[in-house]
């Protein structure tokens, strides 16, 4: 879609909805977005602590709960928060604003109910909305399936709604708005002294983000980077935005952040080696999505989200006895382009590991990171020791 003015996509999380003064003051800042001229798109999460609410709610009645019934109750979280959002912005009275959900705008996913992908948008009802002026304000987080269940994207869906709807419009900017107004060299919230980044590539974004950064979801970077979205980060709380994500060369040998993923179970397994082999193909087919993977004749180490720990264990359990599941255990990651095993980099990330006497277990190399495991009790002065050595001292 195209028209005379800009389009543009926002996203507010959770926490910048939390109360009614929230909402009122996310209002102020899309109507004045608007005021600038533009077409305008806002993507919300539920209010506050909502959905992990509805997920404890969800458990306490039912101990192993169906899948799509928890999309049904999850879902519901984010049509109070478009409609909240809706009611601030016309009650400042300059624009009128429309809420939809997932489902009313066509966002059209699979049936891979909590971790649903998202197939197709047709988006027809957002452009006929747009066209008399108004505030498109859209339920992140969720879609319909093509059976017409309802049905949630998973961790940082709404980051995901908000690039897929950029991509599908053609929108000319994507600004992802958030208590944490960019990308950090590390979480600004345990690193005090994290400094923000102004203009960072797409593959070293995906590459934070994937290491356990959370102020921007690996999905919403694909999206962006696949389609050539204008992706940007910035305050809710002011308005203003922070970094930018883009294309431009990647600077040789620098690093640009460090990241802690403390979401990590590990399963420790023994097997003859032909079985082995056949596991992640076994995780695949259940959806599992595997962080990293060791075997050595028949001996073996998985790392995946504690989330799926249980239903990994019974799967590989259905091939051998000597199983065993450790939930103990953190990814700490350094990124840049250029950074592996073998650099002034990596032999200074190893130093400070080193001198903290810290156990690290694996060690996973790319292209574009250097990851350890350690223990998750060592996670936090890890990532403050690394990064004073490598941002703050250099």
């Amino acid at each position: 879609m195209k028209t005379s003015r800009p389009l543009i996509v926002q996203k507010y999380g959770g926490s910048s909805l939390a109360t009614a003064d929230h909402i009122r003051r996310v209002a102020r800042h899309v109507v004045a977005r608007k005021d600038r001229d533009c077409d305008l798109v806002v993507v919300v999460s539920a209010m506050g602590k909502t959905t992990d609410n509805l997920v404890k709610l969800g458990h306490e009645l039912n101990p192993n709960p169906d899948r799509r019934e928890m999309d049904v109750l999850l879902s519901s979280g984010e049509q109070i928060s478009i409609a909240a959002l809706a009611l601030a912005i016309n009650d400042i009275g300059r624009y009128e604003a429309i809420s939809f959900t997932g489902a009313q705008v066509g966002i059209f996913t699979d049936s891979a109910h909590g971790n649903a992908r998202i197939l197709h948008i047709d988006g027809e009802r957002i452009k006929e909305e747009l066209k008399k002026n108004k505030i498109v304000v859209i339920a992140g987080f969720q879609g319909i399936s093509q059976d017409n269940d309802i049905t949630t994207l998973g961790r940082g869906g709404s980051d995901t709604t908000a690039a897929a709807l950029a991509a599908t419009l053609k929108a000319d900017y994507c600004e992802i708005m958030s208590d944490i107004d960019g990308i950090y060299t590390a979480d600004p919230q345990k690193v005090p002294l994290a400094k923000r980044i102004d203009h960072i590539h797409y593959d070293e974004a995906l590459e934070m983000a994937a290491g356990g950064a959370k102020m921007l979801h690996k999905t919403s970077i694909e999206f962006a980077k696949r389609h050539k979205i204008n992706l940007s980060l910035g305050s809710s709380s002011s308005g203003h935005i922070g970094t930018t994500v883009f294309s431009a060369p990647i600077g040789k040998g620098a690093i640009t952040g460090v990241s802690a993923d403390e979401d990590v179970a590990i399963i420790r397994f023994a097997l003859n080696e032909n079985d082995a082999l056949r596991i992640p193909h076994r995780f695949s087919q259940n959806k599992i999505h595997l962080k990293f993977w060791q075997c050595v004749q028949g001996l073996g180490l998985a790392g995946i989200s504690r989330g799926d720990g249980n239903y990994a264990l019974r799967l590989i359990g259905e091939m051998t006895t000597d199983v065993h599941l450790e939930t103990e255990w953190a990814l700490l990651a350094i990124v840049g382009d250029g950074i592996g095993v073998g650099t002034v980099i990596a032999e200074q990330f190893f130093d400070v590991l080193h001198s903290l006497n810290i156990d690290y277990r694996a060690v996973i190399a790319g292209e574009l990171f250097l990851k350890v495991l350690c223990p998750q009790a060592r996670i936090k002065v890890a990532v403050e020791e690394v990064h004073h050595k490598l941002f703050i001292i250099q």
